[in-house]
């Protein structure tokens, strides 16, 4: 029966220091790439290898300290239970296999996949674990991207004359946050929030698979009981997003079309109510929708879109967001002219013979 009360040696002397055996166990780990620590029972943490060095450099200081010192709480308590009882148990095999979120706000957040493996002496005494990462983070937020992927394309069958504004408003929300991260005067705008926006941004009318087609294609003006169903999609598209793990998907589906002053829907939402992603997303979809040529309305300049957005701070759009946009807006017409749609030319009808 294995045991984990501190070990004899074969003569019967005690054991008092591991010191010896655990160098040992670090020499097998040195020159590999795969990130691996090796720490003692007490979870303190003996060895890091330069993978694991390589992996984590932008995130913890790694020393050999108190394993939870060095990754902070990456788990929740009911996580954490979850892991003492799994690597203390023998029915577990002593072992636990999970995902580890590593945050910190210069860097997107790196997701690994974790095998800790104990490490018995004469095959009877539990010394320690290996604790080896797998970065999974592309794998993790790929099968996220592909799934919004999928919804924003069905979405886009149904409103089909928007062209790419759903792209452009994905890289017109990253010139703006990326120019508001290196301000860095707004706590919640992490790389993670800068990364999100960007792929999330193009899914804010995602609503509108809901919405009748012949309200999205309506050439004329909605009647009032076509724009309360047109409304709808913030809500319908809140709750298409509802499982996805990030919070901004819901904000931005639900809250993108509120107003500053209290005037937009789906609740009249006003002043920071409104979450900071819908309210970055609201200036991007307006500034789009304003350049755009459609059937019912002529396209604005650049410089008139950004005077009418100007003109709406503290109505429409966030005061202190304007106040970065004016600084900014020449991006957003830097986006426009690389993204815009390109309407073929039609050809004057042949006579007939």
């Amino acid at each position: 029966m294995r045991n984990t009360t501190p070990p004899e040696t074969q003569t019967g002397q005690p054991v008092n220091s591991m010191k010896d055996y655990f160098s040992e166990l670090a020499e097998l780990t040195k020159g590999q790439i795969i990130p691996t620590l090796i720490i003692d029972r007490n979870l303190i943490i003996r060895h890091i290898n330069r993978g694991a060095f390589a992996l984590f450099k932008d995130y913890y200081a790694l020393e050999k300290k108190p394993l939870f010192n060095i990754l902070g709480r990456i788990f929740t308590q009911e996580e954490l239970n979850t892991f003492f009882q799994a690597i203390r148990s023998k029915e577990k095999g002593f072992s636990w296999i999970g995902t580890m979120v590593h945050k910190t706000r210069s860097r997107r957040t790196l997701y690994t996949r974790v095998r800790v493996h104990p490490i018995f002496i004469n095959t009877q005494y539990l010394i320690g674990y290996w604790m080896i990462f797998e970065d999974i983070t592309n794998e993790h937020i790929d099968t996220y991207k592909l799934m919004l992927s999928g919804l924003l394309q069905a979405s886009k069958l149904k409103d089909n004359d928007t062209g790419n504004h759903a792209e452009r408003l994905n890289f017109y929300c990253k010139e703006f946050t990326e120019y508001l991260f290196k301000l860095n005067i707004y706590p919640q705008i992490t790389q993670d929030f800068v990364e999100s926006i960007s792929f999330l941004a193009a899914i804010h009318d995602i609503g509108k698979i809901g919405t009748p087609d012949y309200i999205l294609q309506k050439q004329s003006k909605l009647s009032d009981i076509e724009w309360e169903v047109m409304k709808e999609h913030t809500i319908n598209g809140a709750l298409i997003v509802s499982s996805y793990p990030l919070p901004m998907a819901k904000e931005i589906t639900l809250s993108h079309h509120e107003r500053w002053d209290g005037t937009g829907y789906p609740f009249k939402l006003e002043g920071e109510m409104i979450p900071l992603a819908a309210r970055i997303v609201a200036i991007a979809d307006v500034y789009d929708a304003l350049r755009m040529k459609r059937s019912y309305k002529e396209e604005r300049t650049h410089d008139e879109t950004a005077a009418y957005i100007i003109e709406n701070a503290g109505k429409h759009f966030d005061p202190q967001l304007i106040q970065y946009f004016k600084k900014i807006h020449p991006a957003f017409n830097k986006v426009w002219n690389e993204m815009k749609d390109v309407h073929p030319v039609e050809e004057p009808r042949k006579p007939q013979a």
